[in-house]
């Protein structure tokens, strides 16, 4: 059977290979290693010189990830012919992306792979520092960070740090989480007598150093708080409802914080209204904190905690979007709406959509409630044909109102009133328009307005009261012009 057998070089002499992979080089048909830029290469050439090396796919390469599929390949290939070995610097189990392929595309095609331990770069690092390695520390690569990938509780060993330009690269990276004065520390051939250990601050750590390819970054977990990491958040709410935290925080519950989101969610949107992108950010900041808050409560009652809303709405999106997460169907808006409407039903375990209709939230505010109960009536089949026999309806309530306004029996007229405004949602409905957001810009317009009838009638010398309708309406409709020449000038 066809057989590759892949061993460490050392970390960065020979002495770190161990005398199994030292026995297994004399032994191969073949030898291959990654590169022979690392100090074990010219020794491992004197017991193997037929060694053959892959430096030349490195340097006609656009990028490592052809460099490795290239690497890979071959190495397979190779395989067929020879029982051979193939070698990387130190550890073929840290930070080695060509071993990862070259297991895989063996699995693919039959052939037998053995990997052999070997001292790890990471113990060379840890042994050059003097620290324990064994203890909440997180291996990133160079060539593939992201800035989720930092954890302040951890100690973090960065690998493959090979030049200044994936330096910058990296430290860019890095000043996205952690404070520029961070303290780092550069490793430079990591276990041996001559190992470089220096000690530096985030935003000087491509300056003043020149990186290899046995240059490594190390830097110690963080007890202070991140303020840009995600997890802060529910650290702090900790901290408020805690023994030595804020006695009003600590006063609250689910039922005294209602107001507070309903509060929060307006001013959101008052943000995205005025297209202020700064205050929008700082009012989503606070929608989240409200569920942080809520969280940090249902925890402290062991009910849930910010996992299980995490898992929640995690499997309620894959749930609800099949055709992104099982099949690969391209449905309209209004399909995805539809496909939407009858998994959660069936999610709920209702069997009537009238079910779905009275497990709605009343105490959202009217107009919402309106038309979010007319929406989910037309998913069930229940509507309209077309606009004009919504517009007939509209007509027949204004009827009904009127004559209801002519006996003045409260209660029935409360109830036309009622269907007048239920007919006027319906409206805005069909004409794809926000009835909450309509009402809302008229009371802003009449408020606009108000404001310069009232300037005008003051300058006058008059009194807002003491003036009739008609001169009312003569102040009222020059507001509408002057603001109309606002508007006008304002787009210009």
């Amino acid at each position: 059977m066809k057989k590759i057998l892949i061993g460490g070089m050392g970390t960065a002499s020979i002495e770190h290979m161990t005398l199994k992979t030292h026995q297994a080089i004399l032994d191969a048909q073949k030898v291959f290693m990654r590169t022979a830029v690392h100090k074990s290469a010219k020794e491992i050439l004197k017991m193997r010189p037929d060694a053959i090396n892959f430096d030349e796919i490195y340097n006609k390469s656009n990028n490592f990830e052809q460099v490795y599929e290239k690497i890979s390949n071959e190495v397979i290939a190779a395989s067929y012919e020879n029982d051979i070995m193939y070698l990387v610097p130190g550890s073929p189990v840290s930070a080695e992306n060509t071993v990862s392929l070259i297991v895989q595309k063996a699995k693919q095609n039959d052939i037998q792979v053995e990997i052999l331990p070997a001292v790890s770069f990471v113990d060379a690092i840890f042994s050059s520092m003097k620290k324990d390695a064994a203890h909440s520390v997180k291996l990133l690569d160079a060539l593939q960070l992201k800035t989720d990938d930092f954890d302040k509780n951890c100690d973090i060993l960065i690998c493959q740090i090979y030049d200044n330009f994936i330096a910058s690269e990296v430290k860019l990276k890095m000043m996205e989480y952690y404070d520029k004065n961070k303290t780092v520390y550069i490793i430079q051939n990591g276990g041996e007598a001559d190992a470089r250990i220096k000690e530096t601050v985030l935003y000087e750590l491509d300056r003043n150093f020149e990186f290899d390819h046995m240059s490594s970054l190390l830097l110690f977990k963080d007890e202070t708080l991140i303020l840009r990491d995600y997890r802060t958040l529910e650290e702090i709410m900790g901290m408020l409802r805690g023994p030595n935290g804020c006695n009003w925080d600590k006063q609250q519950t689910h039922s005294s914080l209602k107001r507070y989101l309903i509060e929060e969610c307006y001013e959101v949107l008052d943000a995205i209204e005025k297209n202020d992108c700064g205050m929008l950010e700082e009012e989503l900041g606070d929608v989240l904190l409200q569920v942080y808050f809520h969280a940090t409560i249902a925890k402290e009652d062991q009910e849930f905690d910010l996992r299980d809303i995490f898992e929640a709405i995690n499997k309620k999106m894959i749930n609800r979007h099949p055709h992104v997460f099982q099949t690969n169907r391209d449905f309209s808006p209004e399909k995805v709406e539809n496909e939407w409407e009858a998994i959660k039903l069936k999610e709920k375990g209702y069997s009537k959509s009238s079910e779905s209709l009275q497990s709605m939230p009343k105490q959202l505010p009217a107009l919402m409630y309106a038309a979010r109960v007319q929406d989910k009536a037309k998913k069930a089949g229940f509507d309209f044909e077309n606009i004009d026999q919504v517009y007939d309806k509209l007509r027949e309530e204004v009827k009904e109102f009127i004559e209801a306004a002519s006996t003045m029996q409260i209660q029935q007229l409360k109830e036309e009133l009622g269907d007048l405004l239920f007919s006027i949602v319906n409206v805005s409905r069909f004409l794809k328009l926000d009835c909450e957001d309509t009402l809302r810009q008229a009371t802003i317009k009449f408020i606009d307005r108000f404001s310069i009838v009232e300037e005008m009638v003051l300058s006058d010398g008059l009194n807002l009261k003491e003036i009739n309708l008609k001169k009312a309406d003569e102040y009222w409709n020059l507001s509408k012009i002057i603001l109309k020449e606002k508007y006008k000038n304002e787009k210009k």
